[in-house]
C-alpha cells in the first residue's frame, strides 16, 4: 500500500489522535509510515495539519497536488487544504472525508466543480452533531473516521480502525470511542 494523507482541523479536534489511530493501522500491517505535524497556535483554535505517508517514501511531508486522502474535521480547514489532493492518476481517484455542518457547506460552490474536473470522491457528514447527540464532542475525530472507514477508496477497513481505537483508548474512554466510532459508520 502506498497512501499520503493530510489530516487537517484546529487545536482540540483531535487531529493528532486521528494521526496516532492511521500510524497505530499501518503498524499493525506492518507498513512503513513517516508523518509529519504543523499545530502552531492550536491551543488557540489555529490550524492542526498531519502529513502521513504510508509506504516507501523517503520523506515525511505531502506535496501540494499529491495527496490520496484527505480527512478534514472542520469546513474551513478542509477548504484551506484541498490543494493537497491530486487530479484522478493512473486510475486513482483523491478521496476527500469532511466533518461539515451541513450538505451546502462543503464543498463550496466555488470550488465543486474544480474538484469534479479532478474527479475527487468527496464523502461529507456532521461528526460534530452526532458527538454533541453523544454529550461528548470530543469525539467528533472518531465519528468522522468510523464514516470514512465505511466508505470506498479508504486505505484501511472499518474493522482496521476498531482495532486501532481499542489499542490507543484507554479503559475509561474505550467504550465511548468505540460507539463514536459505530455511529460514524452508520451515517
Amino acid at each position: 500500500m502506498k497512501c499520503q494523507t493530510v489530516i487537517a482541523g484546529v487545536g482540540g479536534q483531535g487531529v493528532l489522535f486521528a494521526a496516532k489511530v492511521f500510524t497505530e493501522m499501518a503498524r499493525r500491517k506492518n507498513l512503513r509510515i513517516l508523518g509529519s505535524q504543523t499545530f502552531g497556535m492550536a491551543q488557540r483554535g489555529g490550524s492542526v495539519m498531519t502529513h502521513l505517508k504510508i509506504g516507501e517514501f523517503d520523506s515525511p511531508l505531502v506535496c501540494e497536488g499529491d495527496a490520496d486522502l484527505l480527512l478534514a474535521l472542520d469546513c474551513m480547514e478542509a477548504h484551506r487544504t484541498l490543494p493537497y489532493l491530486h487530479a484522478k492518476h493512473n486510475g486513482r481517484a483523491a478521496v476527500c472525508v469532511v466533518n461539515a455542518p451541513d450538505a451546502q457547506s462543503f464543498p463550496d460552490r466555488r470550488v465543486a466543480d474544480l474538484l469534479g474536473e479532478m474527479e475527487v470522491v468527496v464523502h461529507s457528514c456532521n461528526a460534530d452533531a452526532v458527538a454533541l447527540r453523544m454529550n461528548n464532542p470530543m469525539v467528533a475525530n472518531l465519528v468522522l473516521l468510523g464514516f470514512g472507514s465505511s466508505r470506498e477508496h479508504f486505505p484501511f477497513t472499518y474493522d482496521d480502525v476498531r482495532e486501532a481505537i481499542e489499542t490507543l483508548s484507554g479503559p475509561a474512554q474505550r467504550a465511548v470511542n468505540l460507539e463514536a466510532l459505530e455511529r460514524g459508520r452508520a451515517l
